[in-house]
């Protein structure tokens, strides 16, 4: 059995703060492309004005700008990463 650590904790703590970052960022991206899909196929099954307003062109841009922003820090954390490896790599660590 392993022994415990200092920072145990913190794993309930990151998965809480996880639910609460990625939960609303997912409903911002699929939502609204959801709520086109079923417009466009004119099968809004309940509270109509709620599916079409999703469907509109403020949201489609948030979801694009979300997806688009998610990419550039992914892609960002990624060169950061490279660089310190090649960085280690260089000083022969």
């Amino acid at each position: 059995m392993a022994t415990p650590r200092w920072n145990d904790w913190a794993d309930g703590v990151t998965l809480v703060l996880q639910i609460a970052v990625f939960g609303p960022l997912l409903y911002i991206i699929f939502m609204p492309w959801l709520c086109l899909a079923l417009v466009t196929a004119g099968a809004v099954p309940f509270v109509p004005g709620f599916f079409q307003a999703m469907a509109s062109t403020g949201w489609l841009i948030a979801s694009g700008l979300t997806v688009l922003a998610i990419a550039v820090n992914l892609v960002r954390t990624e060169i950061r990463k490279r660089k310190r490896r090649a960085e280690l790599a260089a000083q022969g660590r």
